[in-house]
């Protein structure tokens, strides 16, 4: 039978070094956010992998992202429209889409789209075998901020797009409904919601830019698969957390 003295001695143990490998983590990601903010660090062959990450996560993306949010808005405008008037509350159809697609699942999609994309290439580019030193946070800027802003591309242009697809199926091409719609969008970012919204998309760009530039830190085995997915399976929790909290935020 194991000792409970030994047990929770062991247990302390492996919390210490939890907390502490966080800590580094969390150190290695603050730093990488001044490097990134800070001109000094941006030369001209910065500025061209910069170019380079923002092309890949972005422009090379931006037509299947649209195509699929365009999609996936007029399946869900649809089911809600349908669904909403046969209960009578049509009225309530656009802002129900806007607030679910708009401000909680576009974004979310984004990330996701950035991440699967751009974390391979990251992690593939900035690991190291173990043993050796870590890449510099010059070395890291192009990734972290390619992604972010990658991220805000996607999020913004499919947010616009899934706005007019909803108004389209709703509505069809007539005009007569512009301006009651710009007004519901109005209503629906208020300040509170702008400021969640804005929140919400900058912490997941700030998380897809930073979390696989971790794996530079990762000093796990020598097997580049394991470190990798340890680096997505943390940047998914992540994203998941930041997801439910905001969910809760506006509500307290």
């Amino acid at each position: 039978m194991a000792n409970p003295a030994l047990a929770a001695s062991s247990l302390r143990a492996r919390s210490r070094r939890w907390l502490k490998r966080q800590g580094r983590l969390a150190g290695f990601s603050a730093l990488t956010v001044v490097a990134a903010l800070s001109p000094g660090c941006y030369d001209r062959r910065t500025g061209r992998n910069l170019a380079s990450m923002i092309c890949l996560g972005a422009w090379q993306m931006l037509p299947g992202y649209l195509l699929a949010s365009i999609l996936f808005s007029t399946v869900l405008t649809r089911i809600v429209a349908v669904t909403a008037e046969s209960y009578g509350l049509s009225h309530l159809a656009l802002e129900a889409i806007v607030r679910v697609l708009v401000i909680e699942l576009i974004p979310l999609a984004a990330a996701l789209f950035v991440a699967l994309r751009v974390a391979p290439v990251t992690m593939q580019n900035l690991g190291r075998p173990s043993g050796e030193l870590p890449a510099s946070h010059r070395e890291l800027i192009p990734y972290a901020v390619g992604s972010a802003v990658a991220v805000f591309i996607l999020a913004i242009l499919g947010g616009i797009a899934s706005l007019a697809v909803a108004y389209l199926v709703v509505h069809g091409v007539s005009q007569w409904a512009l301006a009651d719609y710009a007004r519901l969008i109005g209503q629906v970012f208020d300040p509170t919601m702008a400021a969640v919204f804005s929140l919400k998309l900058s912490l997941f760009a700030i998380t897809v830019g930073i979390a696989p530039t971790t794996v530079a830190l990762d000093a796990g085995p020598a097997d580049p698969v394991a470190r990798q997915m340890r680096v997505m399976a943390r940047l998914l929790l992540l994203l998941i957390l930041i997801e439910a909290a905001l969910l809760i935020l506006p509500r307290l």
